[in-house]
């Protein structure tokens, strides 16, 4: 008969963590096939723009980049034009999440999530800002090295667009349904104060108590004296004879 305990902070916390990264699961196949159709559509339209230059058949683009001819990329954080009420349109990038200032625990929850296995998808198309390190797409050349043109992180297709603002929303709409669960999983967790009342109130949040550390008994002063003058007459490690 498995015996119960006293659930801790620490334990909640991690139970939290887990049943909100499993509520969350299902979107990131999905949201990462949205940033792979993306960044392919992308970096298409980018091999097709740099081929109608004169002198820079694909042919001749490894030779070119490696004699330093031209400028080479393998990545592109790409950026849209903004609309703004009574101002002309600005150059943003795409912000995926926000990371949010004093507010550690949420953001160490974008961590959690987006470091689960169900999201390296999305997570392959995503960088940090330098500055304000919040999530940005960042897009992967598929074919390696590709010569680099003059604005080429401007998107100006508008269904191209659309796909990359669909997807910083739905992103964004993931943690903030991830963030509204785990504080009301969270509550149910603070209602119980042992591991019996978790299992028979949330069965599925009992399944991932961790276990408690057993407390090892610690050996009596006299004990540890004796123990140590044995390890000082036998040298530590001990030196095993030779047969």
């Amino acid at each position: 008969m498995q015996k119960h305990f006293t659930i801790t902070k620490a334990m909640r916390d991690e139970v939290a963590d887990q049943l909100t990264v499993k509520a969350v699961a299902q979107h990131g196949p999905r949201i990462a096939a949205d940033l792979a159709a993306l960044n392919k559509q992308f970096w298409a339209k980018h091999i097709a723009a740099v081929e109608t230059l004169p002198g820079l058949s694909k042919k001749h683009w490894a030779e070119l980049i490696q004699a330093g001819a031209v400028t080479a990329t393998a990545s592109c954080e790409p950026t849209y034009m903004q609309p703004r009420k009574d101002n002309d349109p600005s150059e943003q990038q795409l912000v995926t999440i926000y990371k949010h200032r004093n507010d550690d625990a949420r953001n160490a929850l974008v961590s959690k999530v987006l470091g689960s296995p169900e999201f390296a998808g999305v997570t392959r198309y995503l960088e940090r800002q330098h500055y304000h390190s919040h999530w940005v797409i960042g897009l992967k050349s598929p074919t390696g090295a590709v010569p680099r043109l003059n604005n080429m992180r401007l998107i100006t297709d508008p269904a191209l667009e659309s796909l990359a603002l669909l997807i910083c929303s739905e992103l964004a709409g993931v943690i903030d349904a991830a963030v509204a669960f785990r504080a009301q999983a969270m509550d149910v967790l603070l209602a119980c104060r042992t591991s019996r009342q978790v299992e028979d109130l949330f069965p599925e949040a009992a399944k991932l108590l961790p276990q408690p550390v057993k407390n090892v008994k610690a050996l009596a002063p006299s004990e540890l004296a004796a123990s140590v003058r044995n390890m000082l007459n036998q040298g530590v490690p001990p030196v095993v004879a030779q047969a």
